[in-house]
């Protein structure tokens, strides 16, 4: 998705687009590479959770016989 302002900005985007977003954050907070405009944003969007120190593994898809 992007980091710092880009990715505040998709995740506002896509907050208005979907019933529920997930964003992780590798580090502890927004604040070390976003705006404070943009984290208050997000912050009052309440279908949007913010996971902090998190990063994705593995992804396993799941095939129909």
């Amino acid at each position: 998705m992007g980091r710092g302002n880009a990715a505040g900005q998709a995740i506002v985007f896509l907050a208005s687009h979907a019933a529920h977003a997930h964003h992780l954050i590798r580090g502890f907070d927004l604040a070390k590479s976003m705006s404070k405009y943009l984290i208050d944003r997000i912050g009052l969007l309440a279908n949007v959770t913010l996971y902090t120190e998190s990063e994705i593994v593995a992804i396993e898809v799941a095939m129909k016989a």
